[in-house]
């Protein structure tokens, strides 16, 4: 099979799995403090009430910053760690020491997971902010994906875009 097909059997079924997730959840959730925007008396954000507009304007920001951030170090620092630790074909390291590969691998993998307790605290906490974070997300992730991918060379590109076009055409 080719990678493009197992690429879009994911995606159909990501999307599949979202539709069923979100049709259950809006059919069988009745007065839940989860589907609210905005401020509330009774919305607690690890501990902090957030009651008003101000905080939860400086929510946002906290939340917009922490994603920013989240999103750079895993599709810039991340992948560079990775591809060097666990690669079992690269054998000769020359960009790093194995005492600073060593110490800069475990430590962003620790802060990441302690930042991880805070992003399930977004999503958990009301559908906005969980909304808002992968807003931020996706517009980062975006960004940062199109600079990667200007870093690159793209052979036979217009081969491939009329092979898919014509693997589109055949299918219907």
């Amino acid at each position: 099979m080719k990678q493009l097909n197992k690429i879009r059997i994911c995606l159909i079924l990501n999307v599949s799995v979202v539709s069923f997730i979100s049709y259950y959840i809006t059919n069988f959730a009745e007065n839940s403090k989860y589907f609210r925007i905005g401020p509330h008396e009774d919305f607690i954000f690890i501990s902090v009430p957030i009651d008003t507009n101000e905080k939860y304007i400086s929510l946002l920001v906290l939340i917009f910053f922490n994603d920013l951030i989240r999103v750079l170090v895993q599709e810039i620092g991340e992948p560079i760690l990775g591809f060097t630790v666990y690669n079992p074909d690269k054998k000769d390291i020359t960009e790093f020491t194995k005492s600073q590969l060593y110490f800069y691998a475990n430590s962003i993998y620790f802060v990441n997971n302690i930042r991880y307790i805070f992003n399930l605290l977004i999503n958990i906490t009301q559908i906005d902010i969980a909304l808002f974070s992968i807003l931020i997300e996706q517009i980062v992730s975006g960004i940062v994906i199109y600079f990667l991918l200007n870093e690159k060379r793209f052979i036979n590109e217009k081969n491939l875009l009329s092979n898919t076009h014509i693997e589109m055409v055949e299918e219907v």
